[in-house]
């Protein structure tokens, strides 16, 4: 009977992740807007993914972060306008880590934001966690802008400068729409009550 109970709680998970990567990546097919070199603003894509790893904890959250970062990946070589700009095997795999790996799979580490047994959700808590992570996202694509992009910085600006300023175009207005569709979203007992029963 428990193990049944066990496989029925983990297709229930499987089921759920699969359902919230894949709402994460049609809402990054429908950016609001995109950057010349690459970031975009969208309606919250990071959101579901922020969501698998509060509902399933770590073990869920981490690898299905690493999926959403597969297919961001996946997406940016089809598209194919990112890798022209990288010289040299040292500078791709620097992109790949900074630009994708690092900085979607960060994302489940929402799971810090799990309740306890018996605890409903804190939106506070939740909330920052969301903000903090999405922050690292921000320090990850820096890193990238200042050693890549950083060579195309208007005369006059640094490459510390020019990163903060482009990456900053996407991201606090990708932050500020992630954290406002959060809480509101969060704020539905509906909403809690998919996030805190499994």
């Amino acid at each position: 009977m428990e193990t049944k109970t066990l496989q029925s709680k983990q297709i229930l998970a499987l089921t759920q992740s699969a359902i919230f990567i894949a709402l994460a990546t049609v809402l990054s097919f429908l950016p609001v807007y995109k950057m010349p070199m690459g970031g975009s603003v969208t309606l919250a894509s990071m959101l579901p993914i922020l969501f698998i790893g509060v509902k399933f904890g770590y073990k869920w959250g981490i690898s299905s972060a690493g999926i959403y970062a597969a297919i961001q990946l996946f997406q940016a070589l089809i598209e194919g306008n990112v890798f022209i700009y990288c010289n040299g095997a040292g500078i791709v795999i620097l992109c790949v880590l900074f630009d994708y790996i690092v900085p979607f799979g960060i994302l489940g580490l929402s799971a810090f934001a799990r309740p306890k047994s018996g605890k409903g959700l804190s939106i506070i808590k939740t909330t920052i966690t969301f903000g903090v992570l999405v922050a690292i996202r921000f320090v990850c694509h820096f890193i990238t802008g200042v050693a890549i992009w950083g060579q195309w910085a208007p005369e006059g600006m640094g490459k510390f400068l020019y990163s903060l300023l482009y990456n900053g175009q996407y991201m606090l207005p990708e932050l500020i729409i992630t954290l406002v569709i959060g809480v509101f979203l969060m704020s539905s007992s509906q909403i809690e009550k998919l996030l805190t029963k499994n």
